[in-house]
Parts: structure tokens; C-alpha cells; sequence
């Protein structure tokens, strides 16, 4: 088991400014694992910054004229520094088991 230190640049959209921040998150574990050798299994953030926060506002009307409404989606890019604890599978040592099956056997467990 190998600990390593990344930072991560991530953005989220969403509708809502806590659904930005979700879909951000949603993809930390990806990113760290893209950057780790080997299976992560654990991804923990040390630090968080918040690098750049939008919300685009737009006005629209149903066919042009009717119903007018304001829209909004939020966008938020991060920095995050996380602490990655991975396996390298490379490095363990599995044991051979073979098993022999009469033809008996091996017909009965090919249903």
C-alpha cells in the first residue's frame, strides 16, 4: 500500500449551486484514480479552494412572446488536494490452485 498526493483541477455545472458542487465532487475519484498506479480505494481531500464560481442568467419565453422566465445554471472550477491510498496488484504474490475434474464433474457444472 503506497500513499500519494495529488491536486486536482475539477469543474461542476448544475442547476443549483449544490448541485455544482456534487457534479465536481462526483469526479474526484475518477481523476485521482487516472492519476494513481494501481487500485485506489481510498481518495481523501486535504484541501479544497475555490478557483472560479459563474451564474450564467438568461431570460427566455415560451414561443417568443409568452411565460417569461429567468434560468440560471451555475458553474464552479476547484482545487482540490487529495490523499490517494492505492494497491499495486503487481506486487502481490497469488498462490496457484488447480483443480482437476473427472469428465463427470466437468459435464454437471457446464449446465
Amino acid at each position: 500500500m503506497k500513499h500519494t498526493r495529488h491536486i486536482l483541477r475539477l469543474t461542476g455545472t448544475g442547476p443549483t449551486r449544490d448541485k455544482a458542487f456534487a457534479d465536481a465532487m462526483a469526479r474526484v475519484r475518477q481523476a485521482a484514480g487516472e492519476r494513481t498506479t494501481g487500485v485506489c480505494f481510498r481518495v481523501e481531500p486535504v484541501d479544497l479552494e475555490v478557483v472560479e464560481a459563474v451564474e450564467h442568467r438568461w431570460r427566455e419565453r415560451f414561443l417568443g412572446l409568452l411565460f417569461a422566465r429567468t434560468r440560471s445554471r451555475f458553474s464552479l472550477t476547484l482545487r482540490i488536494e487529495v490523499r490517494v491510498a492505492a494497491l499495486d496488484l503487481d506486487a502481490v504474490d497469488f498462490t496457484v490452485r488447480e483443480e482437476r475434474l473427472t469428465p463427470l464433474q466437468h459435464a454437471l457444472r457446464m449446465r
